[in-house]
């Protein structure tokens, strides 16, 4: 799973809408469904992530995660960003024994600010495809994470700042 994102993320320079006009602190403006594309050579590959638009920070899924589930098991750097996605494998979301890799993402521009996740079973299936009997569970799920999510526990970011910093 790791080496589709480690190859090229797709980026265009097109002249884009201010999309996040203002930022919120412990809210968003919607939650959506999109592609994440992955170019590999002559290859694309798209995953289903959920982004939650116009949030205070990115890392706020990394940090979701984090005081939910504790340290991530690998941060994938793709080719063309400064901050990796990280990966959680075998987190037991529901609690019915049912594990799930989670990967968590997310994007600060000028006019745009998100924080995404995207959600794998065991065999690397796509949760969160349109065709997924899952999709609506795990979108409340997070959302349900995102909205009551502790913003004084601050152990994420020292862990965070200390592995990225030296890189």
């Amino acid at each position: 799973m790791s080496i589709f994102i480690l190859s090229c993320s797709s980026t265009q320079n097109v002249k884009q809408e201010v999309k996040c006009p203002k930022i919120y602190k412990n809210k968003y403006t919607a939650v959506l469904n999109e592609k994440y594309l992955v170019i590999n050579g002559n290859d694309t590959t798209s995953y289903n992530e959920i982004r939650f638009e116009c949030v205070y920070s990115s890392f706020y899924t990394h940090k979701v995660m984090y005081d939910l589930y504790g340290k991530w098991n690998k941060e994938i750097y793709p080719s063309n960003r400064k901050h990796p996605i990280l990966m959680w494998e075998k987190i037991d979301l529901f609690s019915n024994g049912k594990e799930y890799t989670i990967l968590t993402n997310g994007l600060e521009e000028r006019k745009q600010i998100y924080a995404s996740v995207m959600v794998f079973d065991d065999t690397e299936t796509d949760l969160l495809s349109e065709t997924s009997a899952e999709r609506e569970a795990i979108t409340n799920l997070f959302t349900d994470f995102f909205e009551n999510k502790n913003n004084k526990k601050k152990d994420f970011y020292e862990v965070y700042w200390n592995m990225i910093g030296p890189k």
